[in-house]
């Protein structure tokens, strides 16, 4: 068993509606399932919905949305589990209250485009809203604040579920919430990439002068004793 697996940890996916949180969600518990791990799903749509009950659409009670599902998942991580959270929790300020109380938190953004949003959405709820006869939709007449600093980010409009999966594994082995012999186990036999690849041109050019600036600061190094021979030399 690796040693990470007795440290539990809460992954927290936010997005707007229909972005595809509940079926990531789903995916993740279960493959941590499979692998052995102690998970719970917490999904603010489907049985999780018990813990919102009586509480509207206000800023105010998105964020006790927040701490509600948050006040659950912190327990299973304090016991060694892995909490998966599914919500929309629009408020960033939320959202960041939780990981500085929560410290072994996740947060994972689940990103799509309104088209495709739209299209998922059988009830019309974006149409109707952009089309003003619907209100209190997040992302469209009141906020949806995209996480600053998220821990990985998912495009659902580009990529599988199971490359969705992947990624946010990654990022968990990463981080070193997750060893590489479970990341095997719950991707099916792939094994995590290593170490952090140079970001485009930037990250190549800086690589490139790192042998240069070693060289130059060797020799400023060797300068001064050379000096220093050469003075004591001309003193005789």
């Amino acid at each position: 068993m690796d040693v990470q697996q007795s440290t539990g940890f809460v992954i927290w996916l936010t997005g707007m509606r229909r972005a595809g949180k509940s079926t990531i969600a789903a995916h993740l518990a279960s493959r941590f399932a499979a692998s052995g791990r102690r998970v719970e799903l917490l999904d603010e749509d489907r049985d999780a919905a018990v813990l919102l009950d009586g509480l509207g659409a206000s800023k105010e009670d998105h964020a006790k949305a927040v701490a509600r599902l948050g006040f659950v998942a912190k327990a299973v991580m304090r016991n060694g589990g892995v909490a998966v959270c599914a919500a929309l929790s629009p408020y960033r300020d939320a959202r960041d209250q939780l990981r500085k109380e929560a410290r072994r938190l996740v947060e994972v953004f689940v990103d799509c485009g309104m088209e495709k949003l739209q299209q998922r959405d059988p009830e019309g709820i974006y149409r109707r809203a952009l089309a003003g006869e619907l209100t209190q939709v997040p992302g469209v007449d009141v906020p949806y604040e995209p996480p600053g600093h998220a821990d990985v980010t998912v495009h659902t409009d580009q990529l599988s579920v199971a490359d969705a999966g992947t990624r946010i594994f990654q990022a968990l082995v990463d981080i070193k919430y997750v060893g590489p012999t479970e990341f095997g186990r719950l991707t099916g036999g792939q094994r995590p990439r290593r170490g952090k690849p140079a970001k485009g041109k930037a990250g190549k050019a800086k690589a490139a002068k790192r042998p240069a600036a070693k060289a130059a600061r060797a020799a400023a190094r060797k300068a001064p004793r050379k000096v220093a021979a050469r003075t004591a030399r001309d003193r005789r």
